[in-house]
């Protein structure tokens, strides 16, 4: 195994559309690292989905109980931990990610594509939990340029969070490379 992911926890970040999740398993397969989907796991716990959970508590008290699995999982354990897309929008899920990256040694893995790529992957994807995602309209019509527009303007706001973690490590001599190639 790649010295550099041993005894590690390996976090997947990325904005919607991404791909994150693909990228994980296929990371977590070639590893032989357990896999843990954040908001799997938290909807499993407790027994709602998260767009059921924002519409009712909120997305803070959402992004709380990210927090809290985040503080189980700091301690390497081997896993690849796909996180959701709002992960680093929460100031205790960012540093938290950043302690462990830091202190631990855990990896943080941005999967990126070209923002149009973005939209195309995410526009029809009913499980985002962002009410401007579900405003439905023809392709060029109103609501879709606006949609759109969100869309491109929260990954700006998003952006600035991921590039914490971009090249912070070189994975393109490790075995991530290999395996996401």
């Amino acid at each position: 195994m790649n010295k550099i992911l041993d005894n590690r926890n390996i976090f997947v970040i990325g904005y919607m559309g991404s791909d994150r999740r693909d990228a994980a398993k296929k990371i977590a397969v070639e590893l032989q690292y357990e896999l843990l989907d954040m908001d799997a796991e938290i909807e499993r716990r407790d027994g709602r989905s998260i767009i059921r959970m924002c519409m009712i508590m909120g997305e803070h008290e959402y992004r709380n109980k990210e927090y809290e699995l985040l503080k189980e999982l700091l301690p390497g354990k081997r896993q690849v931990v796909i996180c959701g897309d709002g992960i680093l929008l929460d100031d205790m899920n960012f540093e938290a990610l950043k302690l462990s990256f830091n202190r631990n040694h855990d990896s943080v893995i941005l999967i990126e594509a070209p923002i149009d790529l973005l939209w195309q992957n995410a526009k029809n994807d009913e499980t985002i939990p962002y009410a401007f995602m579900h405003i439905s309209g023809e392709d060029g019509s109103a609501a879709e340029v606006e949609r759109q527009k969100k869309f491109y303007d929260l990954y700006e706001v998003r952006k600035s969070r991921y590039n914490e973690f971009k090249s912070a490590v070189d994975f393109t001599k490790s075995k991530i490379w290999e395996i996401l190639a």
